[in-house]
């Protein structure tokens, strides 16, 4: 038995000048354009996956944001036409941006980027590879269909090796039909298979997660929208206290108000940091996020919030009295190889050094709530080896 995932895919199209040649039966283009409704066609009558449109020429350019519905999708593919040069890197660099948009909202399909392109650009400010080591930083992979001759830099297979893609070489319009059918039915996996979603990684969780707007940051439409919504005399009041004064710091909403970027509700990230912690959700805890509590965008909680917690625990543990401190438990831990410990490694980051684990590199792990340490670099920090997460002391006896 079989399951398809749904995937959220950014199909960017090449619309240089160079895609009007005719060395298929119909031109780079117009054999673009019928191949991406073959593979929409395909994909929508099967899953829930969505499609963006980002174009590239002089310049990248939104076409469509992501949506399900075909004809939205056909109706955006009309309307396209052929100019310029080609802006790769800004075409990924703008794919990326749209897919992490996405992604703070409350989406959990796999995100894609699929570039149809003859790999002939233009060099600008934004590096294509640069894009991809994010990407693949961002757990987004690009495939690529190659249209045409293929240069000596051979630009779109480097950008699916770096993010493990899959490059489609294209060399007639029987190939590009194949490809395209072959792309549609390439979120197929055995029904066994375990689905983990990209933002079951906290430290993924951390670098997409948007920062808390300050009051000067506010433009002037949002402040009239906040004025308009929760009237003029409170849209500097925190959402969760209700006060303008910060009742952590004595200090004024100016000084440590912040708005979420999305509804602009106010919170003071003390309250906001105090509301996160009471949550169940230990994933968002570890990543040093939370959700809007008004429209559930995910957002920063700002570093020296965390710190300022991570310390106060931490200094707590070291003043508990002899009788506390019968009921922290400890355990004894050896140190495991991360190659052994496979995705949980994989998807996880050091709370630490707040990098990711090698695969030949040593690790700690805390039997209580599995939470991972460097074990050279990182674990001898822990003082007195207390866990970050849980405060259970951690004894390696060597």
């Amino acid at each position: 038995m079989e399951n398809k995932i749904p995937e959220q895919v950014i199909i960017c199209l090449d619309t240089s000048r160079s895609m009007f040649r005719r060395d298929y039966e119909q031109s780079r283009f117009n054999s673009s354009i019928n191949a991406i409704k073959t593979l929409v066609s395909e994909r929508l009558s099967s899953d829930n996956s969505r499609f963006g449109i980002v174009t590239f020429s002089n310049a990248a350019r939104k076409v469509l944001d992501f949506t399900n519905s075909e004809p939205e999708i056909l109706n955006a593919l009309e309307s396209l036409h052929i100019k310029g040069c080609s802006a790769l890197g800004d075409a990924l660099g703008l794919s990326i941006k749209m897919i992490i948009e996405e992604l703070r909202k409350l989406v959990e399909s796999m995100p894609k980027i699929l570039i149809i392109s003859d790999g002939n650009y233009t060099k600008t400010a934004i590096d294509p590879l640069k894009m991809a080591r994010l990407a693949q930083g961002l757990n987004i992979k690009i495939d690529t269909f190659r249209l045409g001759e293929v240069s000596h830099l051979n630009i779109l297979k480097r950008l699916t090796d770096l993010t493990n893609g899959t490059y489609y070489y294209i060399n007639d319009l029987e190939t590009l039909k194949e490809s395209s059918i072959a792309f549609a039915n390439s979120n197929v996996v055995p029904k066994s298979t375990t689905y983990k979603s990209p933002i079951e990684n906290p430290s993924f969780l951390r670098k997409i997660a948007a920062n808390l707007l300050r009051v000067r940051d506010l433009t002037k439409s949002m402040e009239q929208k906040l004025k308009q919504i929760r009237g003029v005399a409170n849209y500097k009041k925190c959402s969760i206290c209700f006060s303008d004064v910060d009742p952590h710091t004595k200090g004024s909403f100016y000084l440590t108000g912040r708005y979420c970027p999305n509804c602009q509700a106010p919170f003071h990230i003390h309250c906001l940091a105090g509301w996160a912690d009471s949550q169940d959700d230990t994933l968002l805890k570890r990543s040093g996020t939370v959700r809007c509590p008004h429209c559930f965008y995910l957002l920063k909680i700002p570093t020296e919030v965390t710190q300022a917690q991570k310390l106060k625990i931490l200094s707590g543990s070291r003043t508990v009295t002899s009788l506390d401190s019968k009921n922290i438990e400890e355990f004894t831990v050896d140190k495991i190889e991360a190659h052994r410990l496979g995705v949980q490694a994989r998807y996880n980051a050091c709370p630490v050094c707040n990098t990711i684990f090698e695969k030949d590199q040593d690790i700690i792990k805390c039997p209580k709530c599995e939470t991972l340490y460097h074990y050279e670099e990182c674990f001898p920090k822990l003082h007195d080896g207390t866990c970050r997460n849980c405060g259970s002391r951690l004894i390696y006896k060597k």
